[in-house]
């Protein structure tokens, strides 16, 4: 039995019975508060309307307009600080019928922890506990709402390390992590996020606490719930696969005339004697951004970091080999020092929003062989629009890039900054006729999950989302389909419509 976790068995699910309860849309806003407050402690609730419309946004800035069609601002916040208290909310929430959003650092943003009904925002950063670090197994378990950067700083004081983590490390989450993304830094050579992990404990829509493990399958199958985004339950712990502090890390610099050269030598490298940890690419307007706000930065087509990591004998392998490869397609080497401080840097690539004063990324996962051609389509987009944009990717598998295209906007100029928000759709449609994918659906990019998926696995999806939820519950609203406010399902022509016509404010 993997050391950490209860193991509750099958999963068995059962609605709670509305016999003698009061609906949630039948009460008292204190009632609901008070009612929380004697699950969790009264100090772990907070309904002021100041702590509440913290809550209404992510890590992009929403007009207030927004709130015409959503309401994204909470009834109440609870903060729990117990595991055990998640599953009590939920069994709550799901007995009053009452909405829950899971939320972390909300370090995404495609909208996946905006309230769209309002209801109760479980924030669940309190549970940041690091336990059960077995040297045998090579496993650590955690809570959901442990931060990378933390849990990285205590493995490398043990001598231990974690495979992959996500570029938002010092703030994004361990739970929030599984539950909208995977692919981050060191996916290149140890794979996605759900390859990392060997069991991980949830709070079920209907309130039970559940462990899954890797292998597991059925309906509530181990990877269903890498990418749920927090619609099929609340991630409470994980178990996750440690490795050995590496003896040595050693980062390569380069720059190249085109990006034709970068993509031959990332095949050549990837390929080579040694797997790269990381390759991330920076292209020449990403530079620009970032001389603007005085970070040093070569002038270059496309500048490339490459980080080994291993022994002293895998990592001067792996970059010896590299160098020659960026000789022979005529690349440019840089100094030891610049490759250091670009690796230095890896965390805080939205730096360049000092130039804004907002920053909007596109994130959109593409093949290697299309990057030239959605980088060129996704600057024809800056030139039509007018943009102050950037690129920067990085290698996520073999063949695929994570391709996340920033650009500069003013959302104290309301119209202006509205007009701009179509401009993620465009980025997003670039990598979907590249054969790409959206990284992570949320409400922004719900419309294009039958496209990604087909329309039988959609269908699936729906299924299980019913089946697992049947009070809706869950961070309703997202994903499988985005309804307003109102009760109305906001159908994706509508939508791309209404979008398409954003662009008139421009002009106000």
């Amino acid at each position: 039995m993997t050391k950490g976790l209860i193991n509750y068995g099958p999963a068995i699910l059962q609605i709670s019975p509305l016999v003698g309860t009061q609906l949630w849309n039948d009460m008292r806003p204190e009632e609901l508060k008070s009612d929380l407050a004697s699950i969790v402690g009264e100090e772990y609730v907070n309904d002021s309307l100041y702590e509440r419309r913290l809550y209404d946004h992510d890590i992009a800035p929403l007009p207030t307009e927004v709130g015409l069609v959503f309401k994204t601002v909470p009834d109440v916040v609870v903060k729990p600080s117990r595991v055990e208290d998640v599953a009590k909310v939920i069994k709550y929430a799901n007995r009053v019928r009452v909405p829950v959003v899971p939320r972390g650092s909300s370090s995404w943003g495609y909208g996946g922890t905006i309230p769209t009904r309002g209801g109760i925002v479980l924030e669940l950063t309190k549970l940041d506990g690091i336990s059960d670090l077995d040297e045998e197994a090579m496993t650590v378990r955690v809570e959901a709402g442990v931060r990378w950067g933390k849990l990285l700083s205590y493995l490398e004081e043990r001598g231990f390390t974690f495979g992959v983590y996500p570029s938002s490390a010092p703030s994004a989450t361990v739970g929030g992590w599984i539950a909208t993304g995977g692919l981050g830094i060191g996916s290149l050579k140890y794979g996605h996020l759900k390859e990392n992990v060997t069991e991980i404990r949830l709070a079920t829509p209907t309130g039970d606490s559940v462990s899954i493990r890797e292998g597991d399958e059925g309906l509530m199958s181990f990877d269903t719930f890498f990418d749920s985004e927090g619609t099929l339950g609340v991630i409470t712990e994980a178990i996750l696969c440690i490795r050995p502090k590496p003896e040595k890390l050693v980062p390569v610099l380069a720059s190249f005339d085109d990006l034709d050269s970068l993509s031959n030598v990332i095949r050549r490298v990837i390929d080579g004697p040694e797997r790269p940890f990381f390759i991330e690419i920076q292209d020449r307007d990403y530079l620009e951004l970032k001389r603007s706000i005085g970070i040093e930065a070569p002038e270059a087509v496309v500048l490339s970091l490459f980080i080994y990591e291993g022994s002293e004998e895998e990592t001067s392998r792996g970059a010896d080999h590299l160098r020659g490869v960026v000789d022979e397609f005529g690349g440019s080497l840089h100094t030891v020092e610049s490759a250091a401080a670009e690796w230095e840097e890896r965390f805080y690539y939205m730096r360049i929003k000092k130039a804004g004063p907002t920053l909007l990324v596109g994130e959109v996962t593409v093949p290697l062989s299309e990057l030239e051609l959605v980088i060129e389509e996704t600057r024809r987009i800056k030139e039509r629009r007018g943009l102050r944009l950037g690129v920067k990717a990085f290698m996520v598998a073999p063949d695929t890039v994570l391709f996340m295209p920033m650009f500069l906007a003013d959302e104290r100029e309301r119209w202006k900054y509205l007009a701009l928000l179509p401009v993620i759709n465009e980025i997003t449609r670039v990598g979907l006729n590249a054969g790409g994918r959206p990284y992570g659906f949320g409400i922004w990019n719900a419309f294009f999950l039958r496209e990604v998926h087909g329309k039988e696995r959609t269908r699936e999806l729906k299924e299980r989302k019913r089946r697992l939820d049947p009070g809706d519950i869950m961070n309703p609203g997202k994903l499988y389909k985005v309804v307003t406010r109102f009760g109305v399902p906001l159908w994706g022509t509508l939508f791309r419509l209404f979008t398409s016509m954003l662009w008139i404010l421009r002009y106000f």
